[in-house]
C-alpha cells in the first residue's frame, strides 16, 4: 500500500468531495498508521490541515491550494493556525478536532520509504545498529516529509527510528524499553 494510493482512494469518496467542497484550502498534512505484523492488520489515519482562514480566500487556485497556500498572496510559511481533520480508514465521515494548532505544512506523497517498505527498512535499520528486538508492531507518524517510526516487540522492547521519508536517508536511532518511555516520577 502506498500513500499516494490511499490518498487517491479517499478523494474519490462522495464524502471527502463534500469535505473538500467545504473546505477548498484544506491539504493532506500528516498520516498515522499502526502495523500489527503478528495479526497483519493495520490502522490507517490520514490527517488534513484547515487553515484559520479557510473560508476568507475562496478565489484561490488548484496549485496555490496544492502548496498549500490559503490566500492567492500568502506564502506557505504564512500559514498560520488551524485545525485537523482526520480521516480513519475505511474512510467515511472526518473527525475535525475543535483545538486550534500550530501551522503544518503539506506533505508530500513522492517519497522513497512507503508504507509498503516499513517493515523491511525497519529491520535493515535494526540490524545494521546490531539491535536484536523482533518487532511485531510499528507505530508510524508520516509529517514534514519524515517518517518517525517506533518499533515494538511482545517483551515491551522499543526501538525508534526517524527517516527522511523522500531520501530515505536515517536521522536518528535509538532502542529502549516501553519503560523507559514511561517513566514515573515517585513524589
Amino acid at each position: 500500500m502506498r500513500i499516494s494510493e490511499l490518498i487517491d482512494e479517499l478523494e474519490e469518496t462522495e464524502t471527502y468531495k463534500k469535505f473538500k467542497d467545504k473546505n477548498p484550502s484544506t491539504f493532506f498534512s500528516a498520516g498515522f498508521f499502526i502495523l500489527d505484523l503478528e495479526s497483519k492488520t493495520e490502522k490507517i489515519q490520514l490527517d488534513f490541515f484547515l487553515p484559520k482562514q479557510n473560508r476568507a480566500c475562496p478565489n484561490q487556485s488548484k496549485s496555490q491550494i496544492s502548496e498549500g497556500r490559503v490566500c492567492p498572496n500568502q506564502s506557505k510559511s504564512q500559514i498560520s493556525e488551524g485545525r485537523i481533520a482526520s480521516f480513519e480508514y475505511p474512510f467515511k465521515e472526518p473527525k475535525i478536532y475543535d483545538e486550534e494548532i500550530k501551522p503544518m505544512q503539506p506533505q508530500t506523497t513522492e517519497i522513497k520509504i512507503d508504507i509498503d517498505d516499513l517493515e523491511s527498512t525497519c529491520k535493515k535499520i535494526i540490524k545494521e545498529n546490531n539491535s536484536l528486538i523482533i518487532f511485531t508492531k510499528i507505530i508510524a507518524i508520516l509529517k514534514d516529509n519524515q517518517w518517525n517510526l517506533t518499533c515494538m516487540d511482545d517483551m515491551l522492547g522499543i526501538v525508534r527510528i526517524k527517516l527522511n521519508a523522500i531520501t530515505g536517508e536515517l536521522i536518528d536511532f535509538n532502542k529502549g524499553s516501553l519503560m523507559d518511555m514511561m517513566k514515573v516520577e515517585k513524589k
